[in-house]
């Protein structure tokens, strides 16, 4: 306790520090432990002294801080009070005029930031909790069995200013894909406009990439495959549209080796393969190559210019293929070459089975990942009838209507505007305002075609065909056509959004799609790669594929399918010996990547190794803590002041009475390193205030 002139007192509390917004369902409702305080005395009174003073409260050391107290010249320790609350026990010791400070034991604990992308919850090789995914089968998952994604992001380092690239080898890459186009790799050295090779490369305009398959430079997607593998490895994060990649801070390569969207020659793809190690070679951070392909065939050749790229630092992630047949036996290229330099990927599905049709092998197939109901990327490109599922709907308010795509039709990340009542969609029901916004439609008496036709001569810009009978309807628009957005409803979300019209609604179809296949595990762990990467840049080849396989979750019904009968996991990845501390983090700051405490203190500043952490501040310097203290207080004001990290924000809340609980001064507080200071209202006469700060993200 502090006593200042105008007769006030504020109370400081040591760190309470979580993840996450305070605000956050799931947190319980007791924010420190009832009856415990935290005591430290003057540095006049010795440890006998603290005890005498302890007793003549009725209380004893719970437990000492030994450490703490010698480091820090001052008696400190938990106390216990059964017949007090914590808030009485504090009024008691505060007046205590050998107490230096009486604080709350406060709880804290870690949660993690959900991204924001749209259908994220759609996502369950990601986060699965046991959701409902409606995509190519019909499944309920396991919650649990996924490749925790979120925990192992919440470990990750700061993306750096060189991000790790993967080379999608395959039909091509939609580049121009809104939640892709900011993660795709740019030869900057080169002008994409002027007809010459301005990087002397022996490619003339590769600004994107390059098409092997027809020698030109456009690696635009001949089909969709490559899109969607892209997709997943990377597709963009935090963009609150669509889909986030297992590493959304990647770059994808785009190396286009079919013309028709379904084969790919070998020469092909050794061309590609040399070109992506000849820019490993210039510099270019690329740490894998995705081979979402197989065939059978030995062919030498490719298997050279793997092993040139893997002795360049590139690892080949392969696709163990769809025969539902024994690797071991049956062997499929390039995934049985095993290269040193690659992983061969299995598919499970939703509840950690290995996919029904998912090769498997012992010796030949490395480790299982995610492969069925996977929810990626579709080419923008009309016209292409897509294969799998595609994810359509509708949203309103906090709405979101499960829709049907209606094959042919036209594609879209979004198209937000009115939905206005057009009847049955004769040419007399569509109203003069549905120009320019959306056109709500019953289904019967005309064909899907004129519904549509006659909507886009009213001007409409998206199409909802709603049910005339229970349930949705699957439909098409016959053939290819310049045709507008459009979708069907089922007649209880098409009746609700008629009663409610005209009304703003955003129309989404196609651009997403769900597939299965090993092509689609494959990439989860190329992105698994790029993550590894991320955080731990100088390991080799080597060091990287054994972080990727010896850390893996390991499942029983993949004991004896796979060689180390394990599902892929992010979060073992980035933190091998599960203390909750990354291992970059401990290299960085004990020189070995596992095995720290954490619940040790080396610096003696009263913050365990785990606090230390997630505060971002060092834990073997004890002037680097995150405390809150009081820099001053005036009739203008109370100025509260913390160190502060760049890059992390941070929440400040305030008590004048713990048996209430603290209220919020401000969340979001973005740090301006090296020190925080915000500044709360005047303190009332005899009043006494608690402050704490945390760290949100």
């Amino acid at each position: 306790m502090k006593i200042f002139p105008q007769g006030v007192s504020i109370a400081l509390a040591i760190l309470s520090l979580t993840i996450g917004v305070w605000a956050s369902s799931g947190q319980p409702a007791t924010q420190y432990v009832p009856g415990d305080v935290i005591v430290t005395f003057k540095p006049s009174v010795n440890l006998t002294g603290a005890e005498q003073k302890l007793a003549s409260h009725s209380l004893a050391w719970k437990h000492r801080f030994a450490r703490l107290s010698e480091s820090r010249g001052r008696e400190t320790g938990l106390v216990h009070a059964k017949d007090r609350t914590t808030a009485q026990l504090i009024a008691e010791l505060k007046n205590d005029p050998d107490v230096e400070t009486a604080e709350p034991n406060y709880l804290r604990w870690v949660t993690t930031l959900t991204p924001n992308d749209t259908y994220f919850t759609n996502q369950w090789a990601l986060q699965n909790t046991g959701q409902f995914v409606s995509g190519t089968e019909d499944v309920a998952g396991t919650s649990g069995d996924d490749i925790h994604f979120v925990p192992g992001w919440a470990l990750a380092q700061q993306p750096g200013t060189n991000p790790p690239i993967v080379a999608v080898i395959d039909t091509g890459v939609d580049y121009r894909h809104p939640d892709l186009a900011s993660n795709i790799w740019i030869n900057t050295a080169e002008n994409p406009t002027n007809g010459l090779d301005n990087d002397g490369d022996g490619y003339v305009n590769d600004y994107y990439g390059y098409d092997f398959a027809d020698n030109r430079p456009d690696p635009m997607d001949s089909g969709f495959h490559g899109t969607h593998v892209a997709g997943i490895i990377a597709a963009v994060g935090n963009n609150a549209m669509g889909i986030i990649g297992v590493d959304y801070h990647a770059q994808i390569m785009a190396l286009r080796a079919s013309s028709d969207g379904d084969t790919l020659a070998d020469s092909a793809v050794i061309q590609a393969i040399d070109y992506a190690t000849m820019m490993k070679g210039r510099g270019t951070n690329i740490v894998a190559i995705n081979e979402s392909f197989g065939g059978s065939g030995y062919d030498s050749a490719e298997v050279a210019a793997m092993q040139a790229a893997g002795n360049a630092g590139i690892i080949f992630c392969c696709a163990a293929g769809n025969n539902s047949s024994d690797n071991d036996t049956t062997p499929v290229y390039p995934a049985n070459y095993r290269l040193g330099n690659m992983i061969v990927v299995a598919a499970t599905d939703q509840n950690d089975d290995l996919a029904s049709f998912s090769d498997y092998g012992p010796n030949t197939v490395d480790l299982g990942a995610p492969g069925v109901n996977i929810l990626s990327l579709l080419p923008i490109s009309p016209g292409i009838p897509p294969e799998g599922t595609v994810l359509a709907s509708v949203q309103q308010s906090s709405n979101t209507f499960s829709a049907n795509e209606l094959e042919y039709s036209g594609l879209t990340a979004g198209i937000t505007a009115t939905v206005y009542d057009c009847g049955l969609g004769n040419p007399s029901d569509f109203p003069a305002a549905v120009s320019n916004n959306i056109a709500l439609i019953e289904r019967g008496t005309l064909f899907f075609t004129n519904k549509v036709i006659n909507a886009m001569a009213a001007g409409a810009r998206a199409v909802i065909i709603y049910n005339n009978a229970a349930g949705n309807f699957l439909g098409t628009l016959g053939n290819t056509n310049n045709w507008i957005p459009a979708v069907s409803l089922s007649q209880a979300d098409g009746l609700a959004l008629e009663v409610i019209q005209p009304v703003t609604a955003t129309v989404i179809h196609g651009l997403y799609q769900y597939l299965d296949g090993t092509s689609m595990a494959t990439p989860q762990v190329s992105g698994a790669v790029a993550f590894a990467a991320m955080n731990f840049p100088s390991e080799t080849v080597t060091q990287r594929i054994q972080r990727v396989l010896t850390n893996v979750d390991v499942i029983p019904n993949l004991q004896g399918e796979v060689r180390t009968g394990g599902r892929l996991d992010l979060q073992r990845i980035v933190d091998t010996d599960g203390n909750g501390l990354p291992d970059w983090w401990e290299l960085e700051y004990f020189g070995h990547l596992t095995g720290t405490d954490p619940n040790a203190d080396p610096d003696h500043d009263g913050m365990d190794n785990l606090a230390e952490w997630i505060a971002g501040t060092n834990p073997t310097n004890a002037a680097s803590c995150l405390r809150v203290s009081v820099m001053s207080t005036n009739s203008n004001g109370v100025n509260v002041s913390w160190p502060s990290v760049a890059g992390k924000t941070y929440w400040l809340e305030r008590s004048t009475n713990l048996l209430t609980g603290f209220n919020t001064i401000s969340t979001n507080i973005a740090a301006t390193a090296p020190t925080n200071t915000q500044t709360d209202t005047a303190i009332l006469p005899d009043n006494t205030r608690f402050y704490r700060v945390g760290v949100e993200q």
